[in-house]
């Protein structure tokens, strides 16, 4: 069987082919029929362009945030069967429309959650365990720098974990103003030249106990660990593309901080999940399950839905060009 997906054929060059093979699942597969993809802007324009720690082989397949239904399971597969509604982490699958994916990759998606809302699964597991780790007690402050989608959810499961202050950093405004309808309590532009005084000011000039690094830069590893209380952690949550360098003794051993490596597929168990630390199928779980209660937002960060005909020109629209876009979802059903 063959189907439509996009492939990364060339450095900074996706394109959508009509010739990609589909083999049969294999004994711990799920083969899933996709509904919806979502583009991971961050992370995909970081690999199609092979930025630092993001140089793949080529082709390459991009894309893992995906929902849809199941078609058939290996023989050793006992969660799903044929027609269950599903999200998917599914890495080396990605925007296509038929793929196979781990078992311990795949959750039941509730029946009140739209395929679109679904697709966010994968995303929301990145930013719940990032959350989970650092620990938060009710009426601390947290503070977010990067205000992509894994930012996003990040301030509102933070706002969940009973972090009574949150705190959106971006150079966007547009970015800000999402992140306000998602619940932040304060906004910040890092280009304005006294947002260091704005944000002093927020944290009576103590830092945040929390502070989450979505963004992937370096350096901003050092205006996080500024930002941070005496005593305070660090969560680098987005995969930093590249080395940096900060006084350390300053920074992070003279305020007794603890940094946190929250990287979402390689420092969390597979099987069984533990206290903080739990596995891909719980922590997408819980987030659906928080998505099925209303309790979180999601359709502000949906710029852009097309349909898979026009995905190819969209995707690189994306891509390839900066703009302030933040989610866009593929419909494979069109």
């Amino acid at each position: 069987m063959k189907c439509r997906g996009i492939v990364v054929s060339s450095k900074g060059n996706p394109e959508m082919r009509t010739d990609i093979l589909v083999p049969e699942p294999a004994d711990d597969e799920v083969q899933v029929r996709m509904a919806s993809s979502l583009v991971s802007a961050g992370t995909e324009r970081a690999w199609t362009l092979g930025y630092a720690n993001a140089v793949p082989e080529y082709p390459y397949i991009p894309g893992y945030c995906c929902a849809g239904w199941v078609e058939r399971v290996g023989k050793s597969v006992t969660k799903f069967k044929q027609g269950d509604r599903v999200a998917c982490y599914a890495v080396n699958v990605g925007h296509r429309e038929i793929g196979n994916v781990p078992e311990y990759r795949t959750v039941h998606l509730p029946d009140n959650v739209s395929f679109d809302h679904g697709s966010f699964a994968s995303l929301g597991q990145t930013s719940l365990q990032g959350v989970r780790k650092c620990k938060i007690e009710l009426g601390e402050t947290s503070a977010f720098f990067g205000m992509g989608l894994v930012g996003m959810l990040a301030l509102e499961l933070a706002h969940l974990n009973g972090s009574v202050k949150t705190i959106a950093i971006d150079p966007s405004p547009s970015r800000l103003h999402i992140a306000s309808l998602c619940g932040a309590d304060h906004t910040i532009n890092n280009h304005e030249d006294d947002w260091i005084n704005l944000y002093q000011e927020l944290t009576e000039h103590q830092g945040a106990e929390i502070v989450i690094d979505n963004t992937g830069i370096p350096s901003v590893m050092h205006d996080a660990c500024r930002a941070a209380a005496n005593f305070g952690r660090v969560c680098i949550l987005g995969c930093p593309r590249g080395e940096t360098s900060f006084d350390f003794y300053r920074l992070v051993q003279k305020k007794s901080l603890v940094i946190i490596g929250a990287h979402a597929v390689d420092s969390i168990p597979r099987y069984y999940s533990y206290p903080y630390y739990w596995t891909f199928s719980d922590d997408a779980d819980c987030f659906l399950k928080f998505v099925a209660t209303n309790r979180l937002i999601l359709d502000p960060l949906i710029g852009r839905k097309v349909d898979s005909a026009d995905a190819e020109k969209a995707y690189r629209d994306l891509l390839l060009t900066e703009n302030h876009l933040l989610g866009m979802i593929i419909n494979w059903t069109k």
